[in-house]
């Protein structure tokens, strides 16, 4: 019978079970972080060809870790624990449990989860803000802020929820901003040399 291991939760060691065992405690070899371990029958048992979830219907005993209740379907690939349907998260070919993903998450290890996002109306609306404090940059800053409002308008914005205000705020500044060079261009064009001389 092959020997059984599970990996550490936090570092991801593989680490042998005891035989016979169906639970243990201990601290990891390498990152010394505390575990408690629970381990099913079908953890000896051979494998066999089939899908994960049908093995697992097939074992009476295996009862998901966070609702004891519902029988698992699934096996969480970051800690091994048996999990149900409720409880196993499918991010593409990988399946997480919510500790997991949870942990891999503040971690930044998931890289299809978003950690950080890009909040266009706030960059908008602080280039809008400069191209008012320093007059002179703001022919170039308020092109640059109607590209991002218009390009980014249906972007998500804080985690929170989507504002437009920002955006509606910048695209104001921006337009007042060009205008006023629109006046001082015309200003020029159309008056060049406002004093005569007699």
């Amino acid at each position: 019978m092959p020997e059984a291991t599970f990996v550490c939760p936090q570092c991801k060691t593989p680490m042998s079970v005891p035989e016979g065992a169906d639970h243990i405690t201990g601290a990891c070899p390498s990152c010394t972080s505390g575990f408690e371990a629970f381990f099913f029958p079908a953890l000896y048992r051979p494998r066999e060809a089939g899908t994960a979830a049908a093995t697992l219907v097939d074992h009476t005993e295996a009862s998901c870790y966070y609702h004891p209740q519902k029988q698992a379907v699934q096996v969480c690939d970051g800690c091994g624990r048996l999990v149900c349907a409720l409880c196993s998260i499918d991010l593409g070919s990988e399946h997480l449990c919510p500790n997991c993903l949870s942990a891999g998450k503040r971690k930044g290890k998931i890289t299809s989860l978003e950690n950080v996002r890009t909040c266009y109306d706030r960059i908008a609306l602080s280039l809008a803000i400069l191209g008012i404090v320093f007059y002179f940059v703001s022919i170039i800053l308020a092109p640059i802020v109607l590209y991002i409002s218009i390009r980014h308008w249906n972007s998500p914005g804080s985690l929170l929820g989507v504002s437009r205000r920002r955006f509606i705020i910048a695209i104001a500044l921006a337009s007042l901003e060009l205008l006023a060079w629109l006046i001082l261009v015309l200003t020029l064009i159309l008056n060049p040399g406002s004093h005569h001389h007699h």
